[in-house]
């Protein structure tokens, strides 16, 4: 009986410790800087409503995405976004476009229902695949609509961001510089497109 107690002490302390898992580690896109210059443009005086922002429904979880082959992706228990990426990244985009545009009056639909603008700006982000340690890919398209509900402007973009090395935390960082870049060239787009006398 001495001999048995001991084994069953040792054999109930190994399930225990084979039962743990390690914590998940979360991520944001944190606030670093956008990529480009400051676009020239009278969007300053402009009042701009980020209609939305999508996400491919792939990336709309909590746990980051990895691409492996044409047909198979990753996804990651244990390393997850801090908060849903369907929320952060219009904010992210939001922030981009003040700052390039030199525009204060960028806001989300949600935040400021019922609001007047003099630009409405939809975003659609078709597609993210990240590989590690080597790239990731984000294709988005956009309409830029005067308050008078006309399209003014339509554009997209390709992005391809190199990913250095196979931690997640570099992924993030590949996403958030994808995100600055199609950021910018959105910017382009909405200096071209006058307001409408609506939202004044």
């Amino acid at each position: 009986m001495k001999k048995v107690l001991p084994a069953l002490v040792l054999g109930a302390f190994l399930l225990v410790a084979c039962g743990t898992t390690p914590p998940s580690r979360l991520y944001t896109l944190g606030t670093e800087a956008v990529a480009g210059d400051r676009v020239a443009t009278n969007a300053g005086s402009q009042r701009i409503e980020l209609v939305s922002v999508r996400i491919p429904e792939l990336w709309d979880r909590p746990q980051i995405v990895l691409t492996k082959s044409a047909n198979e992706v990753g996804i990651s228990e244990f390393h997850r976004w801090a908060a849903p990426l369907k929320s952060e990244v219009p904010r992210v985009v939001a922030r981009d476009l003040r700052r390039l545009l030199g525009a204060p009056d960028v806001w989300l639909r949600d935040d400021f229902a019922g609001a007047k603008p003099d630009l409405r700006v939809q975003v659609t982000i078709e597609r993210i695949d990240a590989v590690a340690g080597q790239g990731i890919q984000l294709d988005a398209a956009w309409a830029i609509r005067p308050v008078s509900g006309d399209v003014a402007a339509v554009g997209r973009t390709t992005i391809i961001e190199p990913i250095s090395g196979t931690a997640y935390e570099t992924v993030v960082t590949a996403l958030r510089s994808a995100l600055s870049r199609m950021s910018a060239a959105l910017a382009k787009d909405i200096a071209t497109v006058p307001g409408g006398s609506g939202g004044r």
